[in-house]
């Protein structure tokens, strides 16, 4: 307990701090088409939520980042799983995961834009950002299980179900729950820049592309902020499945 409220208390300076740096900073540029000053920003986040302009933004981002996380979290821990038992299988997959890694992001979404439907192009690229993250982590949680393990499971004669229980789903999760979360962080990112430029009819993106053309910068800075506490919510989220999933376990 004095651990937690230490933590929340230093976080809270700090976070004054930042306000404080960024409040100083927009007197001294002076513009607010640069730089607006906090205040006036959080009154844009409290009129959006008053003009009920957030929820039907949101509400499609929010459904195209979990369809796309959601696919790779399935297409990847399959993958992960058959690369962490089969060499083999790795070496046929990594050309592919090196590749998805290198190719810029901007490529892919306007390579979208031509395959796909604007609607769907946030999901696939939400998808291309973290399938490579989360097989890989799943790849390596495989590959690291005792061996000695495994033997002695099998002369125990425990079935297929068992061993995956016992030995394979404990070595798994510490690498799922990191990939997780670094890939929640990166689905909300990955899913707003392909709607800046893919402009679906609606999305938090779609917002902000207008906000721009509009050089309207407080609105601009209140969409980001939303998007961080959208990706804020997900994270506390994941840790709290995470800390009851180590309770249970335990």
């Amino acid at each position: 307990m004095p651990e937690s409220k230490d933590r929340l208390k230093t976080t809270a300076i700090s976070i004054l701090l930042y306000l404080a740096v960024w409040k100083v900073l927009s007197l001294l540029i002076g513009r607010q088409i640069i730089l607006p000053p906090p205040e006036e920003v959080f009154l844009q986040v409290l009129l959006l939520f008053r003009g009920r302009e957030v929820f039907p933004q949101v509400i499609p981002t929010l459904v195209r980042g979990l369809s796309g996380f959601a696919l790779s979290f399935i297409l990847g821990v399959l993958c992960g799983v058959a690369a962490g038992l089969s060499r083999r299988f790795r070496w046929f997959l990594n050309p592919l995961l090196i590749s998805i890694r290198s190719i810029p992001v901007l490529s892919l979404i306007l390579l979208a834009i031509i395959w796909f439907r604007t609607e769907l192009v946030p999901v696939f690229i939400c998808f291309l950002v973290v399938f490579p993250l989360l097989t890989g982590s799943v790849a390596s949680g495989v590959s690291r299980i005792d061996r000695d393990l495994l033997e002695m499971a099998r002369i125990y004669r425990k079935t297929p179900g068992e061993i995956f229980k016992m030995i394979y789903l404990p070595s798994m999760l510490p690498y799922v729950g990191n990939a997780m979360s670094t890939g929640l962080g990166l689905t909300w990112k990955s899913v707003v820049a392909a709607e800046i430029l893919s402009m679906p009819e609606k999305g938090m993106g779609t917002s902000m592309q207008a906000a721009q053309f509009q050089l309207d910068t407080p609105v601009l800075f209140a969409w980001t902020i939303l998007i961080v506490l959208l990706s804020a919510l997900f994270e506390g989220i994941l840790g709290i499945l995470e800390k009851k999933g180590v309770h249970h376990r335990g």
